[in-house]
């Protein structure tokens, strides 16, 4: 008969405690708990025989605070780790943690197989790669399709199992295009895409946060196959369990243990004018010139791709035929108290000269045309290169482009299942990058530019778009936007709720593409948007109108897109109901820049948040369901419409009643910001929404 190998014990036969962490050994494995504060523990898992943990895992992650009180206390069933505000409960027998505050259960683990931690061997490309170009709307593709390899180092696939609670809601994990709010019941692939920012930061409804210091491909999962977090190649298990007093802090949590956010200018807070794109000089001045015309204010406009000479795609320098005096453009555009930004990526074609010293620099992935950022020496050059081709004239802000880089889903005409994407991704990834570290690439390029940029102009606020980021990319001066999202409907009501999950993964500064970037209809997938004729269609007027009044009240308020023009004057015709209400809310904005100035500052100092979902900032239970509204800073509801009301996809009038489904919570009273009159909280009402106003209400009744 076929005999079972017996598994390794996993009942905890020592206990070590040394200053502020506890360590557990059993013969299975070796699991160390590290109170970092009176609301922080970070379990850590190893089957390391020496029981060691590798630095190199969580080294971006700052130490907790020195000397936090703590109790240990043995029992024949458990270890008990206590501070001021939480007890963590461990079985002896499984090594099962669980968190307890004010004796009530917050949070477990499974309490059979908690841990499972799987070795591999981890190879990276050697030589004699071959390479395959695909051309996309998001840039010429290169990817690896064979390769040697070589062994690199070992690595393990990990696995933290739950049990959640019965009515536990779940959120976070970054943003997703799905528009799904609680993450209960669901499976999400966490990998990096264009329109994907994957953030290892799980929020309950219950009040506390699980942060994993991965920077690799990672599932989350809570269905009939089980409940847990998997990461892809890890050096060990680790997660930070946090719990503060309340629900507001939760995000301050991630911040305390990553950075504080970077305090951007007064001047990004303003709009921001980009389309696809600005061709020349003159052009860029022209436009400039016409929002005086017509009064409207900016505070920036963004240069997108090819400032460089056609064919040297990814050089960081300008043609000098279409931008003759760049830095007698940006200041004159600096008179007219506007700001200038520029696209920049980390993708070089092979004829221009930035790609050439890459490879002589040996500062390029292996086998293709991409800056290796996880590299000090990648990051120097690749920002030593912006100094000298671009930062050298006065430019004030990045966009940094394609920030993932790779994206296999873009070279598929049909759309890919999300599990076949993140296989793809870890295939992509794991063939030039360090495949622990394939998620946070984004995060080591911001990384490069902050500290280029502080080093060497000082003087200049760190102000960076970018497309991705991860865990602690605050402090390098991040705003994240949402990609390349097409111009629909359900397309908006899903970013609305994306909204509200990135807010929650503690990188305060994001945005979108007001009205979507693509416009029209193609062949490939990601080219979706419902309207060929664009501004000629009074139902993407429609649509433009109210995805502009909800950028209004997100943190950056930025327009950008293809397919047609994105200037507000683009959306006139002989009524002007449209441009009306779009010049009108640009102009609200700045209204609200003193207040949004005060939030920020709360934000910088306090680590608070600029969009707050509603269940974290009342006691509300139904708010705990609502990701169609959100807070603006402490004081504002916002309540973006979502369908149109006015006109259909084809530019036929529809006759609709003019309200939308509100709720308010039941914490205080509601003041109606348009007519002033005062609502009681704990209900729903139909709130008026004309095209010229969105409903929003200010918290509290207003002498």
């Amino acid at each position: 008969m076929i005999s079972p190998i017996k598994a390794k014990n996993s009942v905890i036969t020592k206990v070590v405690r040394n200053k502020n962490t506890v360590t557990l050994f059993s013969e299975r494995e070796t699991m160390r708990l590290s109170v970092y504060d009176k609301d922080i523990v970070r379990i850590s898992v190893t089957h390391n025989p020496d029981g060691s943990f590798e630095k190199e895992q969580g080294e971006e992650f700052l130490p907790g605070l020195p000397d936090v009180p703590f109790s240990v206390d043995e029992s024949e069933n458990e270890i008990t780790i206590k501070t001021e505000l939480l007890a963590a409960k461990v079985t002896r027998k499984f090594g099962s943690v669980s968190f307890y505050k004010n004796e009530n259960p917050l949070f477990s683990e499974a309490i059979e197989n908690p841990h499972v931690i799987e070795k591999f061997d981890s190879y990276k490309t050697a030589g004699n790669i071959k390479i395959e170009e695909i051309q996309t709307a998001d840039g010429l593709k290169k990817r690896v399709t064979a390769a040697d390899k070589i062994f690199d180092k070992t690595l393990n696939h990990t696995t933290v199992n739950f049990n959640f609670s019965a009515g536990e809601k779940l959120y976070g994990l970054g943003q997703a295009e799905e528009g799904v709010w609680n993450l209960r019941g669901t499976t999400q692939y966490l990998h990096q895409a264009n329109k994907k920012i994957a953030i290892p930061f799980l929020v309950s409804s219950l009040g506390y946060g699980l942060i994993f210091t991965t920077q690799s491909p990672a599932i989350f999962s809570d269905t009939a196959y089980g409940s847990y977090f998997y990461t892809t190649a890890d050096y060990y298990l680790d997660y930070f369990f946090v719990a503060p007093k309340s629900k507001n802090l939760i995000t301050a949590k991630m911040r305390q243990l990553t950075g504080k956010a970077l305090k951007l200018p007064d001047w990004a807070f303003g709009y921001i004018q980009s389309q696809e794109r600005y061709e020349t000089q003159e052009e860029i001045l022209q436009t400039v010139a016409q929002f005086k015309e017509h009064d409207i204010p900016l505070s920036t406009i963004v240069l997108d791709w090819l400032s460089w000479e056609d064919g040297m795609w990814g050089q960081k320098s300008f043609d000098q035929k279409r931008f003759p005096d760049v830095t007698k453009m940006v200041d004159e555009l600096h008179k007219q108290n506007v700001r200038f930004m520029i696209s920049i990526w980390p993708s070089m074609d092979e004829k221009c000269a930035n790609y050439k010293e890459m490879k002589e620099k040996d500062c390029l992935l292996p086998g293709i045309n991409i800056c290796n950022v996880f590299e000090k020496k990648g990051r120097e050059l690749y920002w030593e290169q912006t100094r000298q081709g671009l930062a050298k004239h006065g430019i004030d802000a990045w966009w940094c482009d394609s920030s993932e880089p790779v994206t296999p889903e873009w070279n598929h005409v049909e759309k890919q299942t999300p599990e076949n994407m993140f296989s793809e991704f870890v295939k992509a990834a794991s063939d030039i990058m360090p495949i622990e570290k394939a998620n946070a690439y984004g995060f080591y390029h911001s990384k490069g530019l902050y500290e280029g940029s502080i080093r060497d102009y000082p003087e200049r606020p760190v102000v960076n778009l970018t497309r991705n980021g991860y865990l602690g990319s605050q402090k390098y001066g991040v705003i994240l936007w949402s990609g390349d999202i097409s111009a629909k409907w359900s397309v908006l009501q899903n970013q609305v709720v994306a909204a509200n999950q990135m807010a929650l993964s503690g990188l305060p500064y994001w945005t979108l593409d007001i009205g979507g970037f693509f416009v029209k209809k193609g062949i490939h997938w990601y080219w979706d948007g419902d309207y060929d004729d664009t501004t000629s269609n009074a139902g993407f007027k429609e649509l433009y109108t109210r995805w502009l009044q909800f950028a209004t009240f997100l943190p950056i308020f930025r327009a950008h897109g293809t397919d047609c023009r994105r200037e507000p004057w683009a959306f006139m015709d002989d009524s002007n109901l449209f441009y009306d209400v779009i010049v009108k809310f640009i102009k609200l904005r700045y209204e609200f820049l003193p207040y949004i100035k005060e939030v920020e500052e709360a934000v910088c100092n306090n680590d608070e948040m600029i969009l707050r979902p509603l269940f974290t900032a009342f006691n509300d239970k139904n708010c705990e369901d609502i990701s169609t509204q959100f807070m603006f800073g402490p004081k504002y509801m916002v309540c973006p419409v979502t369908k149109p009301m006015y006109f259909d996809n084809e530019g036929n009038a529809l006759n609709t009643e003019k309200f939308w489904d509100v709720y308010l919570p039941s914490d205080c009273d509601w003041t109606d910001y348009w007519t002033g009159k005062t609502e009681k909280g704990g209900r729903w009402i139909k709130a008026s929404a004309e095209i010229d106003k969105i409903p929003l209400f200010i918290r509290g009744a207003q002498n």
